[in-house]
């Protein structure tokens, strides 16, 4: 780490690291996908299997803090939606 911190500039390594995440066709992150796609497509137990699920690592850039405040973010709009189906599905069924 001090290597690179000496020899290499900000912009330097920034173009290295979009090298390595959008040219770059080999390495771990894509060895990782094609093994999840082999796990899913080998897949036995219940419900549709999601790729994710089958990630050996998270490659995200976000924080735990940022991916807990997403999880509750997406579960409210999920509660929000299942709320508005129960109201529309008894306002069908109270009397006109």
């Amino acid at each position: 780490m001090r290597w690179v911190e000496e020899n290499l500039s900000s912009s330097e390594l920034t173009e290295w690291l979009a090298f390595y995440e959008y040219i770059e066709p080999f390495g771990g992150r894509l060895l990782d996908e094609q093994r999840s796609y082999l796990s899913m497509q080998n897949y036995q137990g219940d419900g549709k299997p999601v790729l994710k699920d089958f990630n050996l690592y998270d490659y995200s850039m976000q924080t735990p803090e940022e991916k807990e405040q997403a999880q509750l973010s997406a579960a409210k709009l999920k509660a929000e939606a299942q709320a508005a189906e129960l109201k529309a599905f008894f306002m069908t069924k109270v009397a006109k």
